[in-house]
């Protein structure tokens, strides 16, 4: 019985510690060129670890849907060479292949009220035109970040968990 009481904790526990943060994030530039995708922050919310979405409009790849889906280096908040630390990050959201690239953002985010996220401009790092822009020239006019619907899979150890539970309780109230 403790058995199965402690493999269903495990299971809810694996389900939390799973949690990632995860944003979606739509970005307005002054040329009109707009990005729509997801970031995934580390759970203090200071790095950026994985991008997935596209940049779209203007001159950038031809005005077609371009493909931003990596991080310049996931280890590095680029905000706090500004000296913008604690609350601030940075980093680079990439196309194209590494470690080449065709376009980037610039993307910098205000994070000392998590879970709560901000895209935010600290001060003029990373650029002339601040931590949010693409390709150090096209500055951002409009950007939002919006805690993402979580992911189906991490339901599942929870529901099997929780399951779990009321059947070992339901078996160890019969057998009294």
């Amino acid at each position: 019985m403790k058995h199965i009481i402690c493999a269903c904790f495990m299971m809810m526990g694996l389900a939390l510690a799973g949690r990632a943060d995860i944003f979606t994030l739509n970005e307005t530039f002054q040329s009109g060129a707009t990005f729509n995708g997801q970031v995934t922050f580390t759970p203090d919310d200071s790095q950026v670890t994985a991008v997935n979405g596209f940049l779209t409009g203007a001159s950038y790849n031809g005005g077609s849907p371009e493909a931003i889906d990596w991080i310049w280096d996931p280890t590095t908040n680029f905000a706090a060479s500004g000296g913008y630390t604690p609350g601030f990050g940075g980093n680079f959201l990439m196309s194209g292949t590494q470690p080449g690239f065709q376009d980037f953002i610039t993307f910098t985010w205000n994070y000392s009220a998590a879970p709560e996220l901000i895209v935010s401009t600290p001060g003029p790092i990373l650029s002339a035109y601040g931590g949010n822009n693409i390709d150090y020239a096209d500055p951002l006019e409009e950007g939002t970040l919006s805690a993402a619907a979580p992911e189906p899979s991490l339901y599942a150890p929870l529901l099997m968990g929780g399951i779990g539970m009321v059947y070992a309780v339901r078996r160890r109230k019969t057998s009294n």
